[in-house]
């Protein structure tokens, strides 16, 4: 029998909270459900408005599915590699650029709807194989379940206000541009928390 003393999820949270390393991931993993869901709730309708038919958006939508996935196995291979600091650092920073040369560079059709899709998709889950790699290097492995929860709790908060306010958004401006463009603020503020991570990966 174990004799580390049991400590209560709310004891362990407190605790977790006062570690620099988990604080930077939940700034960034709350920042990746609220761009997820940006895309989940109001990627197809944005594709529609831009004249692509629905078929064709439902094809783009689909191919960003598949990118996830692929994106997803091919951050686990990478995060045995790489800092997992340095990755989440990339996928963040990189979700902001892709966001802005899309809206302000990119064409709106077809071939660019599914070019903006795959990119969406590469990125999409692959910020969950560093994040949790980090938790497991910082904690003993008794705690890693909770914590890891904790931060998908607070994904699934970043999630809710994206889809909330994606809404109103989109309702006082008519557009998807005002949400994207906050999507875009918290990208680069959770690819700079994640550089700092970096930085305490190679201390």
């Amino acid at each position: 029998m174990s004799s580390e003393k049991k400590i209560s999820a709310r004891s362990l949270i407190r605790e977790a909270g006062s570690d620099h390393v988990y604080r930077l991931l939940v700034a960034g993993f709350s920042t990746c459900g609220f761009h997820m869901v940006i895309i989940e709730s109001h990627l197809f309708s944005q594709f529609e408005s831009y004249g692509i038919s629905g078929t064709a958006a439902s094809w783009a939508f689909s191919v960003y599915g598949i990118a996830t996935i692929a994106g997803a196995l091919l951050s686990g291979m990478l995060s045995s590699r790489i800092r997992k600091g340095q990755l989440l650092a990339f996928y963040y920073g990189f979700r902001a650029v892709w966001v802005l040369v899309y809206l302000f560079v990119l064409p709106k059709n077809v071939f660019t709807a599914v070019i903006f899709s795959i990119g969406l998709g590469m990125t999409g889950d692959a910020t969950v194989s560093p994040t949790s790699g980090l938790v497991n290097e910082e904690f003993s492995i008794e705690k890693v379940a909770t914590l890891v929860g904790f931060l998908f709790l607070c994904h699934q908060i970043g999630a809710f206000f994206s889809a909330w306010g994606g809404g109103i958004l989109l309702k006082a401006t008519g557009g998807y541009q005002a949400i994207w463009m906050v999507d875009v603020i918290l990208c680069a503020a959770a690819a700079l928390a994640s550089s700092r991570i970096e930085k305490r990966e190679k201390q």
